[in-house]
């Protein structure tokens, strides 16, 4: 997966800029850069993603709707490149539902969009998009190469880098090429999404985020299965509504089969394996977010209301 994305890398950070000793001065003046914690803010944008980008889409179409313009549709794009890995030809498929949109403007077509957005590739929660990897690796690199040589010398390496530098210097001239400072960032972003997952390293997330560690099992122990009628106190009311089969867990065919939407099933079902557990339910419902207006207690029960009307 690491090597497509080199070249682009390379011609980014090769590509000359001219030398200007103002712009030199404010780079000396920012101090040495923290290259864990610029990409700590890439993790955790990636993990933010699953919550921003839905929210984000509809309200940047409710606005083009209004007023049709480029700018937004390439918004719209980049808003979903931090959660999907998307082709150019499946952008340009986008593209042509969200104009459909425009002309005309529709609960149905809105829907169209956003079944075309769920064909691309979901990236797993709080993997950093590579595009966004190429662009922030670059980005980075400009930061750090302090005279504008393309080249990382010993006294504009990070930290990082100083502690292992004969490691990443494998043509062994004393300096960090491009190529080798790209190897080095896809370690280190390795690394921490690792400790980030184990729970090891927190990034202050207001909601979401990767699951805690599972406790060691107790070989003595009996595991905790959840049945109908021995439920957890403390669940919504939809959950039993929508456990059908009542094997403790609602399957994604049970949720569409209450008429909720599918972006309310994937906030919940956090490991992407097409079942809303009672723990996800639980970890759920301690975020707050049962209350929403949009929630499934809320959808559920206007469902039901019609129902009466009829």
């Amino acid at each position: 997966m690491r090597q497509p994305f080199l070249p682009l890398l390379l011609m980014l950070l090769l590509v000359g800029m001219p030398d200007q000793c103002q712009g030199q001065q404010s780079k000396d003046k920012r101090g040495p850069l923290d290259f864990d914690r610029e990409i700590l803010k890439q993790i955790k944008d990636a993990y933010q993603a699953v919550y921003e980008v839905p929210e984000d889409v509809l309200k940047d179409l409710r606005r083009l709707y209004k007023e049709p313009s480029e700018k937004r549709e390439e918004s719209i794009l980049r808003d979903l490149r931090r959660l999907y890995v998307i082709t150019e030809q499946h952008e340009l498929a986008i593209l042509r539902e969200i104009r459909r949109a425009c002309e005309q403007p529709s609960a149905e077509q809105e829907q169209r969009i956003f079944r075309e957005i769920e064909r691309a590739r979901r990236l797993p929660e709080g993997a950093v998009s590579p595009a966004r990897q190429v662009s922030q690796a670059e980005k980075l690199f400009a930061k750090l190469d302090l005279n504008e040589d393309r080249r990382l010398n010993p006294d504009e390496l990070p930290e990082q880098l100083q502690r292992e530098s004969g490691r990443w210097d494998r043509n062994r001239n004393g300096v960090i090429d491009p190529e080798e400072y790209w190897a080095f960032y896809q370690s280190r972003l390795e690394w921490l999404s690792a400790e980030v997952a184990a729970g090891r390293i927190e990034l202050g997330l207001k909601r979401g985020g990767p699951m805690p560690p599972a406790m060691p099992e107790d070989e003595d122990a009996r595991p905790l299965v959840y049945r109908a009628g021995k439920l957890p106190k403390g669940l919504p009311p939809w959950f039993e509504e929508l456990d059908t089969d009542k094997d403790g867990q609602v399957a994604l065919y049970e949720w569409r089969k209450g008429g909720l939407r599918l972006e309310g099933f994937a906030s919940i079902d956090r490991n992407d394996d097409g079942f809303v557990t009672i723990e996800e339910v639980i970890r759920y419902v301690a975020e707050g977010r049962q209350t929403d207006d949009e929630g499934p207690s809320s959808r559920l029960s206007q469902k039901k209301g019609k129902k009466n009307k009829e």
